[in-house]
């Protein structure tokens, strides 16, 4: 797991939850076995396994299989993970599409490994 240095953002009060969520998703993301990068508001998961190829398309796509998860707070001020997409061109804003309520740790964390799995060729 990858964190960048504590800045003005993270270290108020409002933050601090925010960057709680975040670390305990990032754990339980490690335990499933992906790599992930932490930032502010959002972290990036990726399945290294999907980089292990032989094929060049693949290759070429490295690290081709990650997902964006935010953390956002609704009006009632309670925290929620959000699916984030890129938008159909490169200067498109994010795309989000709702995913739990950020208490649930593991059901969030599993969600994203679903979308990350990649089977084993010993698994075929």
């Amino acid at each position: 797991m990858e964190t960048g240095e504590p800045d003005a953002e993270t270290s108020t009060p409002k933050a601090q939850p925010v960057k709680a969520r975040l670390d305990e998703l990032a754990a339980a993301l490690v335990e499933l076995g992906l790599t992930v990068r932490v930032g502010t508001g959002a972290l990036v998961a990726w399945n290294s396994a999907a980089s292990r190829t032989d094929d060049p398309v693949g290759k070429a796509m490295n690290p081709g299989l990650s997902q964006y998860v935010a953390l956002c707070e609704h009006d009632d001020d309670s925290l929620h993970w959000y699916w984030c997409w890129t938008g159909p061109t490169r200067d498109a804003p994010l795309e989000t599409e709702y995913m739990c309520p950020a208490r649930e740790i593991e059901h969030a964390a599993h969600l994203i490994a679903k979308v990350l799995h990649v089977d084993d060729a010993e698994d075929r």
